[in-house]
């Protein structure tokens, strides 16, 4: 199948949705359950997949009673990512529609979801998957991160190609030196710069003003492009009206730091256009943090079709 379309869905219309299969993420942060908690009604296959990690750490253990006593089968995870095939076999015949969200999901549990759909040819013929994603109250940033190095997201699409100029689209966050260490590493011939405003709260976007100072002065304010949180298609779109006029001269890397959404976008613009990597900083391993809800979910449907 293609990726055929996505749609931003505002959060009163989250239950206007009748999926096939539920699957949500049994962590340790305590806004996990939020989603599952708000649509307790529903009538369908429900899997919450589970890290082997953190085990007793935060929110884990009530959130596993939470699963339970709802009904939800417990997946555990042991590898990089989930078997998305043995997990949809059951449901759907010819279309499926899954609501899936991935909250407290790592890039590449939710990414590898987007490239099974892009990439099977036999299961469906159409499918929906309704994203949701709970966003959480403000956090101050831990101290200074060294970046050892870039690494590559996925090998998809990835060739040795022509030399070309470099071109950098990198999400920002509000950790003090992170995004300036990647931008040193790239040594990027153009770059811009994303950032969420207005953010949930206003702490973060002051806070990422701060921290990126000496890098957002290296921009021309064109290059610098706002995007509203809680809208992936909007966030999408500004992604693709940057890469489309660049493919031809520059190799491509989004960086997507900053808010999940923007890597759930990013993860799409990959899907679509390959050539266009998808690169994450390699740092030391980080204290586990409890992440509570904030607001209401951002909702974005993502629509695949068969290629004609």
């Amino acid at each position: 199948m293609e990726l055929s379309g996505i749609q931003h869905i505002e959060p009163e219309g989250l239950n206007d949705f009748d999926p096939d299969l539920l699957i949500t993420t049994l962590g340790y942060e305590s806004r996990a359950t939020h989603v599952a908690r708000m649509l307790g009604h529903l009538n369908c296959g429900k899997i919450a997949l589970s890290t082997t990690e953190n085990l007793k750490d935060h929110a884990f253990e009530s959130n596993r009673l939470y699963f339970e006593s709802a009904g939800f089968e417990i997946i555990p995870v042991h590898s990089d990512h989930p078997d998305y095939r043995s997990i949809l076999s059951p449901f759907g015949n010819d279309a499926v529609r899954v609501l899936f969200d991935c909250t407290s999901m790592s890039p590449h549990w939710y990414y590898e979801l987007f490239r099974w759909f892009s990439e099977n040819q036999e299961d469906y013929s159409t499918a929906t998957v309704r994203f949701v994603y709970t966003m959480a109250d403000y956090v101050e940033p831990g101290p200074p991160q060294k970046v050892k190095r870039l690494v590559d997201f996925s090998d998809l699409g990835k060739s040795p190609g022509r030399k070309q100029k470099k071109a950098l689209l990198l999400g920002l966050g509000h950790e003090e030196s992170l995004c300036q260490s990647i931008y040193r590493i790239v040594k990027p011939d153009l770059l811009y710069l994303f950032y969420a405003d207005p953010p949930v709260d206003k702490q973060f976007v002051e806070k990422l003003f701060v921290n990126n100072h000496a890098l957002i002065n290296e921009v021309p304010i064109r290059n610098l492009i706002a995007y509203p949180i809680r809208n992936g298609q909007v966030i999408y779109q500004n992604l693709i009206d940057t890469i489309l006029p660049l493919r031809n001269e520059y190799s491509i890397n989004i960086v997507p730091m900053g808010p999940k959404i923007f890597s759930v976008a990013s993860m799409l613009v990959h899907i679509s256009y390959p050539d266009t990597r998808i690169s994450y900083p390699l740092i030391r391993k980080r204290p586990v943090i409890d992440r509570h809800a904030c607001g209401e979910p951002v909702i974005l449907d993502v629509h695949f079709e068969e290629e004609e």
